[in-house]
């Protein structure tokens, strides 16, 4: 069999970056391999810091967030990911704006530490003379409004509802977010000069056109919060109900009627949201969740389909609603499902294919769709603006930014601008449109400036074993985060289910990180090639090998030639290094007798600057 060869890359400022998973999976770029390794080293004010600089609902993103920096994280290829939600939530419950009192005090000490540390959002700061107009009160408005506000803007918030939050206080039930916490960061961010302006109706009490006259820029960030209701038989019955309409008539301590049976249509975590929420209401006797997906295709996650089902609520996998029954009221007397055999078409769009012959009848006296979300655009279509809509009715925005729109000053964020995603995706949008405004009100590009190093120095982070890890840091596992028992937390809809990490778990899990930061650096002109380093590698994920056996890009041949002076035809040899597989043990190093290995971090530093 021929030699084997392999596709190769030679590390640069793009590559070191990329391969700090966590970081790069986050939406607003938290350094969460930082934190987690400030709580293993028991340095919580600072593991709270690095999460709280470029988040400014980290106490809310501890308990809600959908985690994608868990998705992307290494570890989960070896064995599970590292807990870095939870542990998250650790810190901000003993350094977090909930913690205290005075949000004046906390808003200052987060300017002081900006300015100390020189953030980029400090340095961009202008006076524009007039206030930013802001169009909703969740995450993505006031995360653009607490960044505006730094930068030395004055960002008047509109929000119709009595209180703030959008959907972080519509949609998510209490028992996830304790409203205390969702207040406290809300707060904060009132204490760095926001203005909110409550029950106030843009398109009633204020038109855009008004806004747009009166203010520098105008964000709107209404999200997407009316309820799809499917087209069929018996749904516009008494009884059937849009789930997120319930979810925030719940939240807002309006009474629901609901029945003693309850079906729930849909598999994503709203839809659990839905189905967990009922069943803690008291006149609620059974709860049923049906929906398209096989078990194993549910986009729910696996926490949530879990402790539904420890609080009681049934899953039916693979059925779709076909008709609504009436009873004599002219209510709701059952729900008829037919069998899904495929979702997608050959194409991958969205097409369900059902069996007609295999259905079945669930009894209900209620019935909540969760099949998706829209919006309410009604106040800007009443407007004289010329706003460019796309075919499918959604305003456009500009391709480059993610947030112009065709109207100069009016800019788009969260579900309104890219459909309904996570909440720290609407975080995300919430800065991008903060930056985005300054550009366009004082007419400067503002750009990235990155700095990069290398060191063999860990200050502040764990040093055991002449590097940065706890002992059998590869063999401990990753734990559940502790609950309260299902009947200790069903019996009202403030009971918070999770309890959160105590210290000696917190410190543990955090030490669960691989520390992605750090790299083995080669020096070849030490090597002499022994091969101890492949042998003594626990993961087999350093081979040597010869030149002919590797390819690459320009930068490989450049490599090649700037060392032989020509391609070489044979000879020469390389140690290769597979990155997804390092545990960054530091053996290799340890190893080697001529220390052409060294173990060191990537520092690297990324600030905002307005071009000159």
């Amino acid at each position: 069999m021929a030699d084997r060869t392999f596709e190769v890359v030679i590390p640069d400022y793009n590559f070191w970056r990329q391969n700090i998973k966590c970081q790069t999976g986050c939406p607003v770029d938290t350094d969460s391999r930082g934190y987690v390794k400030a709580i293993a080293a028991g340095d919580y004010e600072r593991a709270y810091w690095i999460a709280r600089m470029p988040n400014p609902f980290a106490s809310i993103c501890g308990r809600i967030c959908a985690a994608p920096c868990e998705l992307a994280c290494r570890r989960k290829d070896i064995d599970a990911a590292v807990s870095i939600r939870a542990l998250k939530r650790f810190v901000t419950e003993q350094y977090g704006v909930e913690v205290y009192p005075d949000k004046v005090g906390v808003a200052e000490s987060f300017r002081d530490r900006l300015s100390k540390q020189g953030s980029g959002i400090m340095n961009i700061a202008i006076d524009p003379g007039m206030p930013v107009s802001i169009v909703g009160a969740g995450p993505a408005g006031l995360s653009c409004a607490h960044d505006l506000a730094l930068m030395g803007y004055t960002p008047v918030v509109y929000e119709m509802e009595k209180i703030p939050g959008g959907m972080a206080v519509m949609g998510i039930p209490a028992y996830r977010l304790p409203r205390e916490v969702l207040n406290a960061e809300i707060e904060a961010i009132e204490a760095l000069g926001v203005e909110i302006r409550l029950g106030v109706q843009v398109g009633k009490d204020v038109t855009i056109d008004t806004l747009l006259e009166e203010s520098a820029a105008v964000l709107v960030a209404a999200g997407a919060r009316k309820s799809i209701v499917l087209p069929m038989e018996g749904s516009d019955l008494n009884g059937v109900l849009g789930g997120v309409d319930f979810l925030r008539k719940i939240n807002t301590g309006q009474e629901v009627q609901v029945g003693p049976r309850v079906v729930v249509i849909g598999g994503g975590n709203v839809a659990y949201d839905i189905a967990r929420t009922a069943i803690r209401l008291e006149d609620v006797n059974s709860v049923t969740l049906v929906c398209l997906e096989e078990s194993s295709q549910m986009p729910a996650d696996e926490v949530e389909i879990e402790e539904g089902r420890e609080e009681g609520v049934t899953r039916i996998n693979s059925f779709g609603p076909w008709k609504i029954n009436a009873d004599t009221a002219d209510g709701v007397k059952s729900v008829t499902f037919r069998k899904c055999i495929s979702i997608y078409d050959y194409e991958g769009g969205f097409n369900p294919r059902f069996d007609e012959s295999d259905t079945m009848t669930i009894p209900a006296d209620t019935v909540f769709f969760s099949v998706g979300q829209t919006y309410d655009l009604s106040f800007l279509a009443e407007t004289d603006l010329d706003l460019e809509i796309t075919e499918r009715g959604n305003v456009k925005v500009d391709g480059r930014d993610g947030v112009s729109t065709s109207v100069p000053g009016l800019f788009l964020a969260g579900d309104l601008a890219y459909g309904s995603k996570l909440l720290i995706d609407a975080v995300a949008g919430g800065k991008k449109a903060a930056i985005a405004i300054h550009e366009f009100v004082s007419g400067k590009k503002v750009e990235l400036e990155t700095t990069e190093t290398h060191s063999g120095e860990y200050s502040g982070e764990v040093s055991c074993n002449e590097v940065f890890h706890m002992d059998n840091f590869e063999n401990t596992p990753r734990r559940a985060v502790p609950v309260r028992r299902p009947e200790n937390r069903t019996s009202d809809l403030e009971t918070v289910v999770e309890t959160g990490f105590p210290e000696r778990m917190a410190k543990e899990q955090g030490a669960r990180c691989l520390n992605c930061a750090v790299n083995t650096i080669f020096d070849s002109e030490l090597c002499i090639l022994c091969g101890g380093c492949a042998e003594v590698c626990p993961e087999y994920c350093l081979r040597l090998v010869s030149l002919d056996r590797i390819r690459g890009d320009e930068s490989l041949t450049s490599l090649y030639m700037n060392r032989y002076g020509e391609h070489p035809k044979g000879g020469g040899s390389a140690i290769i290094k597979d990155e997804d597989r390092c545990i960054r043990c530091s053996l290799c190093a340890r190893k080697c007798p001529t220390d052409t290995i060294t173990m060191e971090r990537f520092i690297f530093r990324e600030e905002l600057a307005d071009v000159p």
